[in-house]
């Protein structure tokens, strides 16, 4: 049994990685679900990529906010890093990707779409994902 109280320690995301991964494990049949795996210019927290081409993939960065920065900012960090990294060059094959980032603060989650994260702060248009796509993911995941 998981505590919101367990990520206290001196590195909480490794909880919520933990935590986010073992749910993500049931998708192993239709795709390969690798953490931590390089990919781009660095290692994405979660890649999740089909077995079939054509089917969609996802990339996933987890974040829990530092001591005086915001979940918003935390949100922010993260989608710079899974754009700047270019974390999703590894799931070409996969159509579409959508790249998500989540940041974890006790009992409270905040998932995005890189894309609505950066919109305009960036100078990216948004892509093909949707709110309601990550709703879609989410469920479909759990």
């Amino acid at each position: 049994m998981i505590s919101y109280q367990d990520p206290a320690g001196r590195e909480p995301e490794k909880l919520y990685h933990g935590f986010i991964l073992g749910l993500l494990v049931q998708l192993e049949g239709d795709y390969d679900v690798r953490s931590n795996r390089e990919s781009g210019l660095g290692r994405a927290d979660m890649l999740v990529r089909p077995r079939a081409p054509g089917r969609p993939g996802a990339v996933l960065e987890l974040k829990v906010p530092q001591r005086g920065e915001t979940p918003e900012q935390a949100l922010l960090a993260a989608a710079r890093q899974v754009r700047n990294r270019r974390y999703a060059v590894e799931l070409v094959a996969a159509a579409p990707v959508h790249e998500l980032v989540a940041v974890f603060d006790g009992k409270r989650a905040w998932v995005r779409l890189v894309d609505e994260v950066l919109g305009a702060k960036d100078g990216h248009a948004p892509g093909q994902s949707t709110r309601a796509d990550v709703e879609y993911i989410v469920v479909r995941m759990w």
